[in-house]
């Protein structure tokens, strides 16, 4: 799923206690979430190897009260996508490929000139996010595979959005692509060149490329992710919640996510690249390097460059962080390697409205470097109303921007349920706090409509990340 610049931000948190023992401090913040039901997933902390603290929280099944364990299993998200990077380094190293090859090399059918390995690896492609994808582009009444998008790319794209090579935007696209080229280039389907080459090879004993939507076994110990209704207000399943939605449709996907995995297993993929087992270190190194554009460094911004499937940022105390994150129907994660000093983070939950990942991650950055933190506030899960289906029909249609070129929402209404979709994004249910007031649950936003009046057309107002967007009705549906 799309990344968020997050990582530049732990080393900023203001905090108020004193620091004290580290194994202490992260019993008391764990133990504190887990009293409150506020975070449920496992935790992993490793040093020079070793784990330091470890827990599992929650349950992995609330219906039939099964609870986690550090061996559950739990989709990646967008980790994945080092996964998928690792084994064209593979193939690349063993000569199998160039970097500098042309997507055209392998698939003659797409219409993206210009486009060479380096660029998919690296999201400066210039090519558009499947994620956005809806029944205009796909059949979304089934499970679509990697396959499926390959066919329908140069039906729904005849072009990248911007020269290759010159900007940087993420898309999973590219990495759906770059395991379509380890297919082709090893002869080997993916699931099973991962297992061979990279999990196995790096003492993954649970990890493999599955997603339980798509699958066709189930597999024991697994974590069934949950989300908010505020219209029911309990946590549900969250593929209950929204039949048809993308995370079905899209499910078949691997590359860009579709691996599963548990705490432990990544603890050893860690260690794993701090040796030889899977790559040389010059190719390891170059996947640690960002890619360089005219202005600056491929990436979210200073601090948070992209390499080959890794965020990478630098700190005076902390040294070289390479880390990501990711999300996928519900489910969270982050894995953060502290490579200077030898420390490892992981997270993974499968419940997201609950204390964000990421958050956790600050917090636990300070308590493994010994410097002061504070216990997160409750998360307080929001609530809607009901609002007629005539209300919500009266702010449906297409809204432009007023400042941000490109940047548009498209509102619509399905009964007493209204959805957003921002431009290229998936469509979301956005849920009301009044009858001109919404709320997302899948990401800190709010929308706020104004109504349309004989001097002024209808406009909304996107509130996300401390930032007002302000778009104009172009048409209503």
């Amino acid at each position: 799923m799309n990344m968020k610049p997050l990582l530049s931000l732990l080393f900023m948190i203001t905090v108020q206690a004193s620091a004290q023992d580290k194994i202490t401090n992260l019993h008391t913040l764990f133990d504190t979430l887990s009293a409150r039901k506020d975070f449920s997933g496992c935790v992993l902390m490793a040093e020079n190897g070793k784990v330091v603290y470890e827990k599992a929280i929650g349950y992995a099944d609330a219906d039939k009260g099964i609870p986690l364990s550090i061996n559950t299993l739990f989709e990646l998200g967008s980790v994945s996508k080092q996964f998928t990077a690792m084994a064209i380094m593979q193939l690349k190293e063993q000569g199998k490929l160039s970097y500098d090859d042309a997507l055209g090399k392998y698939f003659p059918a797409l219409l993206f000139k210009g486009v060479t390995i380096r660029h998919l690896l690296t999201h400066t492609s210039g090519i558009p996010d499947v994620l956005g994808w809806n029944k205009q582009q796909l059949d979304t009444s089934r499970v679509n595979y990697n396959a499926d998008i390959l066919q329908k790319l140069p039906q729904v794209y005849d072009s990248t959005i911007f020269a290759p090579g010159t900007l940087f935007s993420y898309s999973n696209t590219n990495y759906l692509l770059l395991a379509q080229i380890v297919e082709k280039v090893s002869g080997e389907p993916f699931p099973v060149y991962m297992k061979t080459h990279v999990f196995i090879p790096a003492g993954m004993k649970r990890t493999m490329v599955y997603s339980r939507r798509s699958a066709k076994k189930t597999v024991t110990d697994y974590a069934l992710s949950y989300a908010w209704d505020p219209r029911n207000n309990k946590f549900m399943e969250a593929d209950s919640m929204a039949p048809g939605h993308y995370n079905y449709y899209l499910d078949g996907i691997a590359g860009p996510y579709g691996i599963s995995s548990n705490v432990e297993d990544l603890l050893q993929w860690d260690q794993a690249l701090y040796t030889e087992q899977l790559v040389k270190k010059a190719t390891l190194e170059e996947a640690f390097t960002p890619f360089h554009l005219k202005d600056g460094n491929a990436g979210y911004g200073e601090g948070a460059d992209y390499g080959f499937g890794w965020i990478l940022s630098v700190d005076s105390a902390r040294g070289r962080v390479t880390w990501h994150s990711g999300s996928w129907a519900s489910y969270t994660s982050v894995m953060a390697r502290y490579t200077d000093k030898h420390k490892t983070i992981i997270l993974l939950s499968n419940s997201e409205q609950r204390q964000p990942v990421m958050t956790l991650m600050g917090l636990v950055d300070h308590i493994l470097f010994d410097t002061p933190y504070t216990l997160p506030e409750k998360i307080n899960l929001p609530h809607s109303i009901i609002v007629a289906d005539k209300q919500l029909q009266t702010l449906t249609g297409s809204y432009k921007s007023i400042l941000v070129p490109g940047m548009q929402m498209l509102i619509t209404a399905k009964g007493d349920r209204l959805f957003a979709k921002l431009s290229t994004q998936a469509s979301f249910e956005i849920y009301p706090s009044s009858d001109t007031s919404f709320f997302y649950t899948i990401v800190p936003a709010t929308i706020k409509f104004e109504k349309e009046t004989p001097s002024a057309q209808q406009k909304l107002t996107l509130y996300q990340n401390g930032q007002e967007y302000i778009m104009i009705r172009e048409h209503q549906q």
